[in-house]
């Protein structure tokens, strides 16, 4: 299991990651990192070395988005929110290691794209109305 951003989104965090890649001329991933809303940067070094070992092993690679837990970014914040007030939804998916593609820059720009299509899940949740929650009795 990785995180392929790094660690858990906050808005400081994706100011951050996008400023760093500015920095050290990545530019466009910078780029496409401020249109991801939702998903901090994944960080490509990492990323590639766990595919690499990943693809040794012949192991699948799985992808999970979730949402309800984005404002839970430390531990007192954790501890105030038990228990859980808002609806937490997920989605995964996995992609054979027959599919993932051979190389450092196709690998990096199938993870990109990945990458997208969790960024694309949340927002969409995040535009889908909360279901109610069950009366308690």
């Amino acid at each position: 299991m990785m995180f392929p951003e790094g660690g858990n989104f906050t808005e400081r965090r994706r100011r951050r990651a996008i400023g760093w890649l500015n920095r050290t001329g990545q530019v466009r991933r910078a780029a496409r990192a401020r249109r991801q809303r939702h998903v901090l940067p994944p960080r490509m070094e990492g990323s590639l070395a766990a595919l690499s070992g990943a693809g040794d092993a012949g192991a699948a690679v799985a992808f999970v988005a979730h949402t309800g837990l984005d404002r839970i970014d430390s531990p007192a914040r954790l501890w105030q929110s038990i228990p859980l007030r808002t609806a937490v939804r997920a989605t995964w998916w996995s992609v054979p290691n027959h599919a993932i593609p051979a190389g450092d820059q196709a690998r990096e720009s199938w993870l990109t794209d990945q990458w997208s299509r969790v960024d694309a899940w949340i927002a969409q949740e995040w535009n889908r109305p909360a279901p109610t929650p069950p009366a308690t009795p």
